[in-house]
């Protein structure tokens, strides 16, 4: 066997016009892929910064609740299914985010 059918066609040659622009386009979109990249996270850190101050808000009322159903206090009184209901609202919130982030993480991925 000849070498000749293994050795690159050296007479064509890429433009130089096509090599810049082509470099310049992945260049291009390789930056957008890392500014969504932060912007993502930054977003994930909000959220999950709001719902901390919002768990940490909450953490008294919870403790003031955990204690009145020990007492014998009944469930149903309204302090207590207020406090249940936005803890069902701050666990969904939360879910949300990880959702959320999760899916970006997939379609980061799939970039």
């Amino acid at each position: 066997m000849s070498g000749a059918l293994f050795q690159a066609n050296t007479g064509e040659r890429i433009k130089p016009d096509v090599l810049l622009r082509t470099r310049r386009s992945v260049m291009e979109a390789a930056h957008l892929m890392q500014a969504n990249r932060v912007r993502q996270r930054r977003h994930a850190g909000i959220a999950l910064l709001a719902i901390m101050g919002l768990l940490i808000v909450f953490a008294p009322v919870l403790w003031g609740a955990a204690t009145d159903l020990t007492s014998g206090e009944p469930f149903f009184d309204m302090p207590v299914v207020m406090l249940a209901l936005s803890l069902v609202f701050l666990s969904a919130m939360f879910a949300v985010v990880l959702m959320q982030v999760r899916s970006g993480k997939r379609t980061m991925d799939n970039e």
